[in-house]
């Protein structure tokens, strides 16, 4: 702004020359009268960029402004949608607290009920049958013949809705404890590859990995279905003869996968609980080791 104003003064002083030498041509050389007239015009040049820099200073003076108002808008939108998150986080987490306590009581009321027939979802049937306690996810049942404990995942439809069971949650919370499980043994190797090596007089066997330990019960699981079926299938052989079974993966076979293979047979529904959780373990391995089959 100081220059457009010296500039401003400055052609005052020419044009004040130029007047003069307008009215008092005899005391200006021709010469002289030129040059302060291009001088003049070369000043007001100047005064004219000037101007027009302050212009366009002040223009991206107001839009700088602008943005930081949209930028300050924006984060108060930022701010408000995180309150609600943190709002909507709180909301839930009260209604998961609410649904866990629900279910509590409905499990604490399971303890105690009696049945005179209780159905099993591997077909077996318990006369006199009375669950004495519910631990974690296991049914402790006392019936006519004796006790048993029960995976709510291998009871029935009905016991599994009364105790508010939910195969997609208890799955997620299997592969959460493995993959806790598996983050607290790297830490462990990481703490003892970090600190230095102690003598020993006995040799010690590291633990095995967590997916070590998965395949092993894959494994378990698919030597003990394969073994189930050949029982099966020897109690029923004209109704099972000609039937595809792969020993190899023997959760894929299409016996346990058809509707009307499982009721072919009665039995087929144990082996059909017997491939869920082979398929639950498969799914916990391939969470850990993606080539896993």
């Amino acid at each position: 702004m100081n220059l457009p104003a010296a500039l401003a003064r400055k052609v005052v002083v020419t044009l004040f020359a130029l007047a003069l030498g307008v009215f008092l041509p005899g005391c200006v050389k021709q010469s002289e009268y030129d040059a302060l007239q291009q001088e003049n015009q070369q000043l007001q040049q100047r005064l004219d960029q000037a101007n027009e820099q302050a212009r366009q200073a002040q223009a991206d003076l107001s839009a700088q402004q602008t943005r930081v108002l949209q930028l300050m808008e924006v984060e108060t939108k930022l701010q408000k949608t995180q309150e609600q998150l943190l709002q909507t986080q709180d909301e839930l987490d009260a209604l998961k607290k609410e649904f866990e306590k629900f279910r509590t009581q409905r499990r604490s009321a399971m303890v105690g009920k009696k049945y005179p027939v209780l159905s099993l979802e591997n077909g077996r049937m318990l006369r006199e049958a009375e669950i004495t306690a519910i631990a974690g996810e296991e049914l402790s049942i006392k019936h006519q013949d004796g006790a048993l404990k029960v995976a709510l995942a291998e009871s029935s439809d009905d016991l599994r809705w009364e105790a508010c069971y939910s195969s997609q949650e208890a799955r997620m919370s299997a592969r959460n404890k493995l993959l806790a499980e598996a983050r607290r043994i790297e830490a462990n190797k990481l703490r003892e590859k970090n600190q230095p090596a102690k003598p020993t007089t006995t040799p010690s066997s590291s633990p095995i990995s967590v997916v070590e330990a998965l395949r092993q019960q894959l494994a378990a699981q698919r030597r003990q279905l394969n073994a189930d079926y050949q029982a099966l299938a020897a109690k029923n052989s004209s109704a099972l003869q000609g039937v595809a079974w792969d020993s190899s993966r023997p959760e894929a076979s299409p016996l346990l996968n058809s509707v009307s293979g499982s009721r072919a047979v009665l039995g087929i529904s144990r082996l059909q609980s017997q491939r869920d959780a082979i398929l639950t373990t498969l799914q916990q391995l391939r969470s850990l080791d993606p080539s896993s089959r």
